[in-house]
C-alpha cells in the first residue's frame, strides 16, 4: 500500500507484497488477500478467458466465507451476463465457484462504432417502438460520459419525456444460444417499471434481453382453486409464479422476456381459424412492459371474440399456475415436464405448451396432444353451447383446463419422458382420464368440505357435468367399483372407465384429509427436509404423480394402484398404507382383484391386505 496510508486509522489492515502477492494483517487472519486467490484459482478454470473484478466482493459475518465476483470482459468490453462467484473460506482455501462464463464464439472482432453500430440513441428509439414504452426522446440527444471499464462507451440520453431519470447507455456484449451479440444495455426508469433492455447493437428494433426491477406480474382471472364463475370471483393475483418452479417468471424465456401471454411455460393466444400458424396469432398484450393483465369478461357476454384476451389471460395463468404445482409436486424438467429453456437440471427444452383459446376446429370439448420431451404439447379450448340458449368459453373453466394439462402429465411419466404412447390402450387411456378429473376436482376442494362433499366435473360448460355421475364418497350417490368397467356401455369408453378410476382416487385422498388435514392454499407445504407434503389432497397428488413413475408402459386399474401403493413405500415408509388400501377395497380393488382375460372379466374384491392393520 502507499506510505501516506499507512495511518492510525489503518493500523489493522497492513498490506505488503512478497513474490508479488498481496498478502494482509488483518483480525481475520486471511493468510492472502481473497482477492489474489479468487482472481488467480479462476485463471486455472478459465485459462483464456479475460475477466475483471466487479467490486463487490465481502466477508459474510456469520460464516467466514468471502465472496468475490468477477465479469467476463471481451475486446475491452463486458459480457453482461458472464458472471463467476468465488467463495473462499477462513482458511484461503476454495469452497466452491459459481461461473456462467462464454467459453466458445470468443473470436468476435472489436466493434467499430462509426461502421457498423446504431448511436444509443437510435438504438433507444427501436425499444421504445418495439415495446410501446411511455418514453418520448423525439428531442434527446446522447450525451457520452467517462469510458467504461476496458475502453467500453457509456451515455446518458438528455431530454428524454416520461423518464423518473435519464436513461442510460452502455456498450456491452451479451451471450444468447446463438452465440455472443453485441448490445446497448439500457437502464431506463419508468416509475411503473425499472428496466434493464438489451438492443441489438447492429440492428434497430432488435431486442435481445429484458429485465425489470419492478417485478409486479397482475392477472384479472378466477385464481386456481376457483373451478369456474360459478365458484368464486375473478380477482388480481399479483407475481403469482413460483421461485423454484418458475425463477424467472412467466414470461421470461432464456434471455428473452415478453410482454404478451408468451413465456418459458405456455404460449397462448386466439385460435379462431383453427389453424397451425399459432405465432402470428392474437395475444394479449399486457399495459406498456408491466406485465398488468387486467380485461373485462362477465359470464353473461354471448359475443367470445370481444373478451378474447381475457379468455386468453385465464388460459396462460392457469397452465402456468398448475405448471408451477407439479413441478413443486415432482414433475421437473428431468421428468419431462414443458419448458422452452431448461436450467440445466436434465430434460429436453423447446416444448411451452401451445395454449389454444377459443380454437375454431371443435364445440363442446378440449384436447391436449403430448408428443415426446423436447417437442411443444398443443392444448386447444373449445366453446360450449351445450346449455340451451348459453354459449359457454372452457378457457374459464380451471377445472377443463387442469384436466388437459393432466394428460400431458400423464403421458410423459408413464413410460418416461421421451415415450408418449404408454397409454394407448383403452384402459390405460380410461386411466388417463381418471387422473385428469382426478387433479381437478382434488385442487377446487374447499375449506368447509368433507368427505360427504360431492363434485361434478365440467358442471359449468356442461351444465349437469360431463361425466354419469358426480365424484363421492357415497355409494349410493356414486356406485362404481372396479367391475363396473365390464359392463358393455362403460368397458370401450375411455372416459367412462376413467369416471370410475377417478372416483377411486377421491376416495382415497378423502382418507388422507381425515388422516393429515386440509390446507387452503393449491400450493403445498412440506414437512421439513422432506418432499411429504404435509396435508392430505396435496399427499395424494403427490402419490399419484410419483406412481405414475413407477407404473408400467400400458398400466391397468391393478398396476396403477400398486404403484401408488409403492410411491406411498418409497416417500413416507408406507405411512399411509391403511388409507390407501381402504379406499381401493371399498371400491373393488382389493387384495383378490384381478385383471381377468378380455375386455369385460375384471374380478372385484373388497378384501384388505392380510399384512396391513387399520
Amino acid at each position: 500500500m502507499n506510505p501516506q496510508e499507512d495511518t492510525p486509522t489503518h493500523k489493522h489492515r497492513l498490506e505488503f507484497k512478497i513474490k508479488g502477492l498481496i498478502f494482509a494483517s488483518r483480525t481475520s487472519l486471511f493468510p492472502s488477500d481473497p482477492k489474489v486467490i479468487a482472481a488467480e484459482h479462476l485463471k486455472t478454470i478459465v485459462p483464456n478467458a479475460e475477466f475483471r473484478e466487479n467490486g463487490d466482493d465481502y466477508t459474510d459475518v456469520d460464516t467466514g466465507i468471502t465472496h468475490v465476483y468477477f465479469t467476463q470482459t471481451l475486446n475491452g468490453l463486458d459480457i453482461e451476463n458472464a458472471q463467476a462467484n468465488i467463495n473462499i473460506k477462513r482458511d484461503g482455501s476454495i469452497l466452491s465457484v459459481g461461473l456462467s462464463f462464454v467459453t466458445e464464439g470468443l473470436d468476435v472482432p472489436a466493434p467499430v462504432r462509426r461502421q457498423t453500430l446504431l448511436s444509443p440513441l437510435e438504438a433507444l428509439k427501436g425499444i421504445v417502438e418495439k415495446m410501446d414504452l411511455p418514453l418520448n426522446v423525439d428531442a434527446a440527444e446522447a450525451v457520452p460520459e467517462s469510458s467504461l471499464v476496458g475502453g467500453g462507451q457509456s451515455f446518458t440520453i438528455m431530454g428524454s419525456e416520461g423518464a423518473v431519470s435519464e436513461p442510460r447507455a452502455d456498450l456491452t456484449y451479451y451471450q444468447t444460444p446463438e452465440g455472443i451479440k453485441l448490445v446497448w444495455r439500457f437502464e431506463t426508469d419508468l416509475n411503473e417499471n425499472w428496466l434493464i433492455t438489451y438492443a441489438n447493437a447492429q440492428e434497430k428494433g432488435s431486442i435481445i434481453a429484458v429485465a425489470d426491477y419492478v417485478a409486479d406480474a397482475s392477472y384479472n382471472v378466477y385464481p386456481i382453486g376457483v373451478n369456474d364463475p360459478t365458484d368464486g370471483a375473478r380477482t388480481a393475483v399479483t407475481n403469482p409464479a413460483s421461485n423454484f418452479a418458475s425463477p424467472n417468471g412467466w414470461h421470461t424465456a432464456g434471455s428473452t422476456s415478453y410482454i404478451t401471454t408468451r413465456g418459458n411455460n405456455g404460449i397462448a393466444q386466439e385460435n379462431w381459424d383453427a389453424g397451425s400458424d399459432y405465432l402470428n396469432n392474437q395475444r394479449p398484450s399486457s399495459s406498456g412492459s408491466s406485465l398488468n393483465f387486467n380485461f373485462e369478461y362477465s359470464p353473461s357476454d354471448d359475443s367470445p371474440k370481444d373478451y378474447i384476451d381475457a379468455a386468453v389471460t385465464q388460459l396462460f395463468y392457469t397452465a402456468n399456475a398448475y405448471h408451477d404445482l407439479l413441478e413443486v409436486l415432482g414433475f421437473t424438467e428431468v421428468a419431462g415436464n414443458f419448458e422452452d429453456v431448461n436450467t440445466g437440471a436434465g430434460g429436453r427444452g423447446n416444448d411451452a405448451v401451445q395454449l389454444n383459446a377459443q380454437d375454431g376446429s371443435g364445440f363442446n370439448n378440449a384436447n391436449m396432444a403430448t408428443p415426446a420431451d423436447g417437442s411443444r404439447p398443443r392444448m386447444r379450448m373449445y366453446l360450449w353451447n351445450v346449455v340451451p340458449g348459453v354459449q359457454r368459453d372452457g378457457d374459464f373453466d380451471n377445472g377443463v383446463i387442469i384436466h388437459e394439462y393432466t394428460h400431458g402429465l400423464s403421458n410423459r411419466l408413464t413410460g418416461g419422458p421421451s415415450r408418449s404412447t404408454c397409454l394407448s390402450t383403452t384402459e390405460s387411456g380410461g386411466l388417463g382420464e381418471g387422473w385428469g378429473d382426478f387433479y381437478a376436482t382434488a385442487i377446487r376442494v374447499k375449506p368447509n368440505d368433507t368427505r360427504t362433499k360431492d363434485y361434478a366435473m365440467g358442471d359449468w360448460v356442461n351444465g349437469a357435468g360431463i361425466r354419469r355421475y358426480p365424484y363421492s364418497t357415497s355409494m349410493t350417490t356414486n356406485p362404481t367399483t372396479y367391475a363396473t368397467i365390464n359392463l358393455s356401455n362403460w368397458n370401450a369408453l375411455v372416459h367412462a372407465i376413467g369416471s370410475v378410476w377417478a372416483n377411486i382416487l377421491y376416495e382415497a385422498m378423502w382418507n388422507l384429509e381425515d388422516k393429515w388435514g386440509y390446507q387452503k392454499e393449491v400450493m403445498p407445504t412440506f414437512r421439513a427436509g422432506t418432499s411429504i407434503p404435509t396435508t392430505g389432497r396435496h399427499l395424494m397428488m403427490k402419490l399419484v404423480l410419483e406412481g405414475m413413475k413407477l407404473q408400467p408402459c400400458s398400466p391397468t386399474f391393478l398396476t396403477a394402484r400398486d404403484a401408488i401403493l409403492d410411491a406411498d413405500r418409497a416417500l413416507t415408509g408406507g405411512e399411509n398404507l391403511c388409507e390407501l388400501w381402504s379406499a381401493f377395497s371399498k371400491r373393488g380393488l382389493g387384495a383378490s382383484a384381478k385383471q381377468g382375460t378380455g375386455s369385460n372379466a375384471r374380478v372385484e374384491s373388497f378384501d384388505m391386505p392380510t399384512d396391513i392393520s387399520c
